[in-house]
């Protein structure tokens, strides 16, 4: 790999991260509909804090295991 810069991953991995975070907010809308739940300022606050939390890992993780795969000699197995 000729380049050294990292954009690609780091754009890949924002994407990622993204589709993470839509599927499990997805997930929570769904779950909070079937359960007829009243959203209030604390679950609000909660379900935020969760989605973002989830959203910096994701793509924290998802960059991290690119650049490390791309770091890799091209004959050997990890």
């Amino acid at each position: 790999m000729g380049r050294r810069g990292g954009e690609l991953e780091a754009f890949a991995a924002f994407l990622g991260g993204l589709l993470a975070t839509g599927l499990l907010a997805g997930v929570m809308v769904g779950a909070g509909a079937l359960a007829h739940i009243e959203p209030g300022p604390l679950l609000t606050k909660a379900v935020a804090a969760v989605l973002t939390a989830t959203w910096v890992l994701s793509t924290l993780a998802l960059y991290l295991r690119m650049t490390t795969r791309g770091r890799t000699r091209p004959g050997s197995r990890s």
